[in-house]
């Protein structure tokens, strides 16, 4: 499959589509919009240090809305011949609901102004042999440098393809991309000894990009494994932690994030609700959302419902800035239309939130949060749980290191609880450097302090 026949079958698939809604117009159907999404990919796996299998996928999903009197029908189909049917099926499920909302409508289009190449034609020429040779020596890497390391699972994908989605309101918008990516998980094991898992991944454009930055990360995967498998228990202490980029976002940043969906909230489910133009967090912290970043995984000039996309400030030293919303919430809140922040593909009706954030990098030299006095705990991540509601996360640090007096020890059995809105206002500061996490979104090391971290002492 290459770029030329993946575009002939998108300007197919235009006009079918573009057909099918002016019938469905035609028959009474007025509101209705169809998400395409297409894929091929070819994958080569790894499991239990070996390689495992190898396969060449195709599919093609269909994501049908229908709105018809305030009532919605959504449909998923993956069979072209019978689209019409699926539509059909839509608008019946639409009649048959009770309770009607009249802010339920699709958008009218807008001019699209950003338009994307992200389909470099040197992958053309790659298949399964490139992906073989680039797991084989993955596991070279393994064998020389991490023996210890066990490599539960892994994947080298070849993908290519398209999104596309055509409304009877006019809306027609598309997207070719391709990319090779990678993704290991597994543990260091010494006999007995095992430590906890671990995962990296790394995509790219083109071969050499990828290949540049999947070194990195398997490099970063075993060292993270390597780390967890002479962890120890420590006892408990009172104060700072410092998140990794990989950390920053899992630890508390997406629970805030979250709390700016139009859907949370509309519910009632937001800490951030009525915050616009408050101070939420450190004057240290900016962030914004940026999916029209050239050359970025990922950058998109159009939404889930083919809206136009914009970058968009969500904090600025500390103040909130914006709440995502998709049309039907951007209805819903009052507001004339969408802010182009409708996220999903085929298989979900369109929800609200960022593309690409970006976190604005500090004043302070990443190396020196390893050298503070005292203790600090480095969290490179958190298995437990978390409220979207309260804000609330409590869990156990896995393969999180106690930062003292230049010292770096591996720890296990530690736990840690807080809230994702008060360490908002914990952060005491933020590194220059920092990484570009799946080759979308910029984001710092962060420094905060106030944390009740609970230890035991060995026997």
């Amino acid at each position: 499959m290459d770029r030329k026949s993946i575009e002939k079958r998108l300007n197919d698939q235009k006009d079918l589509l573009s057909n099918l809604v002016k019938k469905a117009k035609t028959n009474g159907i007025d509101q209705v919009e169809i998400y395409s999404s297409y894929g091929y990919s070819e994958d080569v796996s790894l499991e239990k240090n070996d390689l495992n299998n190898c396969t060449a996928t195709e599919e093609n999903m269909f994501g049908i809305r229908v709105i018809t009197e305030g009532n919605q029908g959504f449909i998923i189909s993956n069979h072209i011949p019978s689209l019409y049917e699926s539509i059909e099926e839509a608008y019946s499920l639409a009649k048959s609901q009770s309770t009607p909302d009249l802010d339920l409508g699709l958008p009218e289009p807008e001019s699209i102004q950003n338009h994307f190449n992200q389909y470099d034609d040197s992958l053309d020429s790659m298949g399964i042999e490139d992906l073989v040779a680039s797991a084989k020596e993955a596991l070279g890497w393994r064998n020389d440098l991490y023996s210890k390391v066990n490599i539960d699972s892994g994947d080298f994908s070849l993908s290519k393809g398209y999104k596309l989605i055509v409304s009877s309101k006019g809306v027609m918008a598309h997207e070719l991309g391709a990319e090779l990516s990678a993704s290991v998980m597994g543990m260091g094991v010494d006999g007995d000894l095992v430590g906890s898992f671990d995962y990296d991944s790394a995509s790219g454009f083109d071969k050499n990009q990828f290949q540049t930055l999947w070194k990195k990360a398997f490099m970063n995967f075993g060292d993270k494994c390597m780390g967890a498998l002479y962890a120890k228990p420590i006892s408990g202490f009172q104060g700072k932690v410092l998140l990794p980029p990989d950390a920053v976002y899992s630890f508390f940043l997406g629970l805030f994030i979250g709390s700016l969906n139009g859907t949370s909230l509309r519910k009632g489910k937001s800490k951030m609700a009525d915050q616009l133009g408050k101070k939420v967090a450190s004057s240290l912290l900016s962030i914004w959302d940026d999916p029209t970043n050239n050359g970025f995984m990922g950058s998109t000039g159009f939404d889930r419902e083919g809206l136009p996309t914009s970058k968009k400030s969500v904090l600025t030293e500390g103040v909130l800035n914006t709440y995502f919303y998709n049309t039907y919430e951007a209805k819903k809140a009052g507001l004339p239309k969408s802010n182009g922040s409708a996220t999903g593909g085929a298989q979900s009706l369109p929800g609200c939130g960022p593309k690409q954030l970006q976190i604005a990098p500090g004043n302070s030299a990443k190396d020196e949060f390893f050298k503070l006095p005292g203790k600090t705990l480095f969290v490179n991540r958190i298995s437990g749980t978390k409220d979207g509601a309260s804000g609330d996360f409590s869990g156990v640090i896995k393969g999180g290191y106690l930062l003292e007096n230049g010292e770096k020890v591996p720890v296990r059995e530690v736990q840690i609880v807080g809230n994702a809105f008060e360490a908002l206002n914990q952060i005491e500061a933020i590194s220059k450097e920092g990484e570009l996490l799946g080759e979308s979104s910029f984001v710092p090391y962060m420094l905060l302090d106030g944390f009740t971290i609970t230890g035991v002492t060995e026997e």
